[in-house]
């Protein structure tokens, strides 16, 4: 299958931000369950498209990314893209990603963590807004993600990608099945909600 992918900040800067709020008002995470009521998988992430990624694409804070098929033009999905300095523990990583982290990162002796600048994927989901045969799969939108932080890395540099998960079965092993690896927990200042996080050597 061949995709399209658009850059949310382009789209704003050459004009045609009313077109991507077209694409965006047509995003759902919503699916239909067996009694017939509209399930919502995740409205944290439909919230975040329809009414935080534009404003965020044009300060900058963040970078959405629009995935249509190459044929139909169909909005298959999208995933947001930003970078900060991330605090990791040491304790409980792998010998292994402990070598890996030390080459670019700082220690902290007295809270025993390491300090690193890591490109975070803020969010990532595809629509289901769509036939569900012509839905794109999570494995193939987080390929196309890879695809770009290895373009921005050929550029300013980075190695280490890393992302929140709620403590969902599913989405746990989604993410532990695409490589990445468990280093800590959060609670959002936000929503309150409690993360598991994860990271990925790109």
């Amino acid at each position: 299958m061949s995709w399209v992918v658009l850059n949310l900040k382009e789209m704003i800067s050459n004009g045609v931000e009313e077109t991507a709020k077209v694409y965006i008002n047509n995003f759902s995470c919503s699916i239909e369950g067996d009694n017939g009521k509209t399930i919502s998988l995740n409205p944290g992430i439909e919230y975040f498209l329809k009414h935080n990624a534009i404003q965020f694409a044009k300060m900058k804070t963040s970078i959405t990314f629009l995935v249509f098929d190459g044929i139909d033009e169909a909005f298959l999905g999208f995933f947001t893209l930003t970078h900060k300095p991330l605090d990791i523990p040491a304790d409980g990583l792998s010998r292994k990603i402990k070598d890996k982290i030390k080459r670019f990162s700082t220690l902290n002796e007295r809270t025993n963590t390491y300090t690193v600048s890591a490109f975070l994927l803020a969010q990532l989901s595809k629509n289901y807004n769509i036939e569900q045969g012509k839905r794109i799969s999570g494995s193939e939108l987080m390929e196309i993600a890879k695809e770009k932080l290895l373009s921005a890395q050929n550029i300013v540099g980075g190695t280490l990608l890393y992302l929140d998960c709620e403590p969902d079965a599913k989405l746990i092993n989604f993410y532990e099945n695409e490589g990445f690896v468990l280093f800590g927990e959060r609670v959002s200042e936000s929503d309150h909600k409690h993360y598991l996080q994860y990271l990925s050597f790109i």
